[in-house]
């Protein structure tokens, strides 16, 4: 299911923290592509949203550890790969598909 979050793209290289239906998400931009992803680390579930974007990468603020943002996958091979959502832009409007629950 598709959900509108934002009516515009966010700056470049800003974190905007969002949630839909309880979940806690990150909107970002790099090089105007829109990415969403989990606001939550894999490793310690520490917040994401307090991290820095880095080119194509999130660096968690508590261990420094960096997922690209396009396949989620961590620096670090033993660390779980970051939960990502695909994004549309349509008119300007940012919409994000969450997954269907099990």
């Amino acid at each position: 299911m598709w959900f509108n979050t934002l009516e515009s793209p966010p700056l470049p290289g800003l974190i905007k923290e969002i949630s839909i239906e309880g979940v806690s998400l990150v909107i970002t931009n790099v090089d105007s592509q829109i990415y969403c992803f989990d606001n939550r680390c894999p490793h310690e579930e520490f917040n994401l949203s307090l991290g820095c974007i880095k080119k194509s990468f999130v660096r968690c603020a508590l261990h420094g550890y960096e997922f690209n943002l396009s396949t989620g996958r961590c620096s670090e091979k033993e660390i779980s790969e970051l939960v990502t959502y695909p994004v549309k832009v349509k008119d300007e409007l940012i919409f994000v598909q969450m997954r269907e629950a099990k």
